[in-house]
């Protein structure tokens, strides 16, 4: 019985349809725009497969900072992920003004 009557009240209920005080009212105040972010920001994560510090991380690092760079991106922080005791590789954290910013 309290099945039945939790499954009717369920179906009148989605069957109502939208209450008039909710439906969309051209008298309704238009959304206030949205703020647009200072920066974006994007996160990579840099590999380090090599046995040689200096000819594997440090090279591979320098290329993602100069391919960041050519982008318009700037360093912002670096997070080194260790695993078990061995290092992993970086996680590398760049920023720019965000696009919505250079609107005119």
């Amino acid at each position: 019985m309290v099945r039945t009557t939790v499954l009717m009240a369920m179906g009148m209920i989605l069957t109502a349809g939208v209450p008039p005080a909710l439906a969309n009212d051209s008298d309704a105040p238009a959304p206030a725009p949205e703020k647009c972010p200072r920066l974006q920001a994007s996160t990579v994560f840099v590999p380090d497969k090599a046995t040689s510090r200096q000819k594997g991380s440090a090279r591979k690092l320098s290329e993602a900072h100069k391919t960041a760079e050519s982008q318009g991106w700037s360093f912002d922080e670096m997070q080194i992920y260790i695993e078990d005791g061995d290092l992993q590789g970086f996680f590398v954290t760049y920023t720019r003004e965000h696009p919505c910013n250079n609107r005119e």
